[in-house]
């Protein structure tokens, strides 16, 4: 059985601290605190739980992981995902510029804001009442930072999806936030830096099985890390997540930390990776919990994202509502050998049904890295298939990229990396002098359906060009749009242009 710190109370808690109805018509306007709830340290770790719940979870079986796969992956030219049907990620493989009152958008927007709230709360009451509550410092200390890690791993995920968004470092009356404009990105990277350069000294560095899922000081410095590298990336000539300030050196450090500490581990067996859970998982360096048929806990179902309901059925799983494919595109699954066991083991290219509505062979090429059967529990949303946000391997593949920047180490250390990585793919491991260009075709490889993807395409400063040869060489039937420089964010939400007429300019390109 997993057991981890924040699930068990996460159901209860959203209940205590927040209506979905009110919230979701609200947001990004603060909601009020409850001022008798923060009484006892039992509270404090409630709502401390609440926060990574909404921050990680989303609003319900919706969350982080569900996010970055539809809105990266199937943003990206590792699919071509366009649909028959006007599903809800219709226009997000096509670049349609329609798109403000998509679900997905909505939901990016709505469930970090919700988090934020939650923490900006939690820190406030730490600060008011945590020298009564807490009889150990370091434990007050712990969970501010956990609070300010937790906000700024929303407000990087924000500004990465939208660009300037507005920034609030407080709890605010509805009054207050309808004030508050679209701040510059460097703004919110100011915040975002200072919680996680605050929060680092005072996170532990690993907890106990019953912990797992929390925080850890190296997945903090894994996305302070990430933030350098994004800041570093060229502009794209859009007023976006990338600065172009040439901070690879700074990500290095970061990443290598990660590296020195001894703690984490190359899996040598590309499979297990994704089938081992826990602290037992040596590439666990940021994860996403879930669990499987227990009371009071969250099951997943991010895997349904990018699955074929065929598929399901071919491996006896009952239904679960993914009735329309998004196929995996042509050129993307050319780049693999036969032989190379990240393909083998995480892409189904034919497929049988023995019986029932889906009867029949197919060939339609589609993900399963995460369908795992072993931990499939009482129905489409309650699977127990933990997210790797980032693992082991990621680290040492970004400080791969940073070199090539200039940030740090050799090419001997880039070779070394992608031979490391090429040698349990089980393909040649025939790297020399690698490039920019064919490091991130390596990612494109090994990260595939990890959600990755589409930031790869952007801090690469090739994106347009990529996915328009991507379009030329796949969309025979012309229902993707040219993609532009605007493409690479996505619109503000209609409904919070339409809260407070005028506050917030929008992305140009959208409608």
């Amino acid at each position: 059985m997993k057991k981890y710190i924040y699930l068990a109370a996460s159901a209860l808690v959203f209940f205590a601290f927040s209506s979905c109805n009110d919230e979701l018509n609200q947001l990004p306007l603060s909601q009020g605190t409850i001022e008798n709830f923060y009484a006892t340290p039992g509270d404090f770790v409630q709502a401390r739980n609440a926060t990574y719940s909404v921050a990680f979870h989303g609003m319900g079986t919706y969350g982080y992981a569900n996010r970055v796969l539809n809105l990266s992956e199937v943003r990206s030219d590792n699919l071509l995902a366009t649909t028959l049907a006007s599903r809800d990620w219709e226009g997000i493989n096509s670049f349609y510029t329609s798109i403000s009152s998509n679900t997905y958008v909505k939901e990016a927007y709505i469930s970090n804001y919700n988090a934020i709230n939650k923490a900006n709360q939690l820190l406030e009451k730490i600060a008011e009442k945590g020298d009564q509550i807490f009889t150990n410092p370091a434990d007050r200390a712990a969970m501010t930072a956990e609070a300010r890690f937790l906000r700024a791993f929303c407000y990087f995920d924000l500004i990465r999806w939208f660009g300037r968004v507005p920034l609030m470092e407080r709890t605010m009356t509805a009054t207050e936030a309808a004030k508050i404009k679209r701040t510059p990105v460097a703004d919110v990277y100011k915040l975002i830096i200072s919680d996680l350069e605050q929060a680092i000294p005072d996170l532990l560095p690993a907890y106990d099985a019953a912990n797992f899922g929390r925080v850890t000081k190296y997945g903090a410095k894994a996305l302070l890390g990430l933030v350098y590298m994004t800041r570093s990336s060229p502009t794209n000539g859009i007023d976006g997540a990338t600065l172009g300030l040439n901070e690879w050196d700074k990500a290095y450090q970061q990443l290598n930390d990660i590296k020195t500490s001894g703690l984490y581990k190359f899996g040598t067996d590309y499979e297990a990776i994704f089938k081992v859970e826990g602290n037992a998982n040596l590439e666990n360096v940021l994860t996403i919990p879930y669990t499987q048929s227990l009371p009071l806990a969250v099951g997943g179902n991010f895997m349904v994202e990018l699955g074929y309901e065929p598929y399901f059925a071919s491996v006896n799983l009952s239904a679960q509502g993914a009735l329309e494919a998004k196929p995996i595109s042509a050129g993307f699954l050319n780049l693999f050998a036969a032989t190379d066991k990240r393909k083998i083991f995480g892409i189904a290219t034919s497929y049988t049904v023995a019986t029932g509505t889906y009867k029949g062979s197919y060939t339609l090429p589609v993900f399963k890295k995460y369908i795992d059967q072993a931990r499939y529990g009482n129905g489409r949303e309650d699977w127990g298939v933990d997210f790797m946000v980032t693992r082991y391997t990621d680290v040492l593949m970004l400080m791969a990229e940073c070199t090539l920047h200039g940030g740090g180490g050799s090419q001997a250390d880039v070779d070394a990396i992608v031979n490391q990585v090429r040698t349990r793919a089980g393909v040649p491991a025939d790297a020399l002098n690698i490039t920019l260009d064919q490091l991130f075709t390596e990612r494109r490889k090994e990260f595939f359906s990890e959600g990755t993807r589409w930031f790869d395409l952007i801090r690469s400063g090739k994106a347009v060009a990529i996915m328009n040869a991507w379009k030329a060489a796949e969309d025979t039937e012309g229902k993707i749009r040219t993609i532009e420089n605007n493409s690479l964010l996505y619109p503000i939400p209609l409904s919070e242009m339409l809260a407070v007429p005028g506050l917030y300019d929008q992305n140009p390109g959208y409608d």
